[in-house]
């Protein structure tokens, strides 16, 4: 696809070309986990994935990993607010260190589809589709309309909560024998929080002090998606441990805690 877009010096897609393809993306992974698969899963037994999830959640673990190495190396060489402005071939070279960032969020789609196939529909909710696709979004405009190193810190703090997150799947998905080995789970759901206030900060202070401020729309964009995540996420939180209406047996908790983390894991 050819763009008539030009950011400093480089070539990228219009906003029209980009809100298309999105929306091909986006189309296709709702129609895919909301109506295919289910229609697919109605009449069959729930699969159990246990290999298969075992080896996503460790080439999640390593993939995040090398991110948060890829974008604490460009921090530690352009400082926490990044004031430079790269351009053409320089440009070039950020967008392929954004790449496996953009990447990863098509990767977490999985997660849904992991859970339809498991048959475990209670943790396909409104918050964990709306919050994959708008990260999703996210990514299609910083990579293809708007490409930036304005989102490396988001992408060095988000990184390393799935780093955190994929350690829990995939020692999780061992067994039980190994419950003992993931005591810090009950913290997740408080990283996960604070990841959106230092995001909202990083976003203010980033907008504010480069000589190369990204569009307003934009900016304001992407402050109000993690804006509705915090709200969403610490509404979830709330109800799940808080709400004085549930009675439920220790058992019951852990499996309600499970879906937390399930839920939160970001994208």
């Amino acid at each position: 696809m050819a763009g008539s877009n030009y950011i400093s010096g480089v070539q990228t897609w219009t906003f029209e070309e980009t809100s298309l393809g999105l929306a091909a993306v986006i189309i296709s992974y709702l129609i895919l986990v909301l109506k295919i698969l289910p229609s697919f899963m109605k009449n069959r037994q729930p699969l159990h994935l246990k290999k298969t999830l075992l080896f996503y959640n460790i080439f999640q673990v390593f993939f995040s990993f090398y991110a948060v190495f890829l974008y604490t190396r460009y921090i530690m060489r352009h400082g926490l607010i990044i004031t430079r402005c790269p351009k053409g071939e320089d440009l070039q070279v950020v967008i392929t260190e954004i790449m496996p960032y953009f990447l990863a969020k098509h990767l977490d789609l999985l997660d849904t589809v992991f859970f339809v196939l498991r048959k475990k529909d209670n943790q396909v909710t409104f918050l964990h589709v709306f919050h994959h696709a708008l990260m999703v979004t996210w990514a299609w405009f910083y990579r293809f309309y708007h490409p930036t190193d304005h989102f490396v810190v988001v992408g060095l703090i988000n990184s390393f909560v799935h780093v955190l997150m994929y350690a829990y799947y995939g020692i999780s998905s061992l067994g039980p024998d190994y419950a003992k080995y993931v005591w810090w789970k009950k913290h997740l759901t408080k990283v996960q929080l604070i990841q959106f206030i230092l995001v909202e900060a990083s976003l203010y202070f980033q907008q504010k002090l480069t000589p190369c401020p990204i569009p307003s729309l934009f900016h304001y964009f992407s402050v109000s998606s993690i804006a509705s995540f915090f709200i969403l996420f610490m509404n979830f939180y709330l109800k799940s441990y808080f709400s004085k209406s549930k009675k439920k047996t220790p058992e019951k908790g852990v499996e309600k805690n499970d879906m937390f983390v399930c839920a939160i894991k970001s994208k």
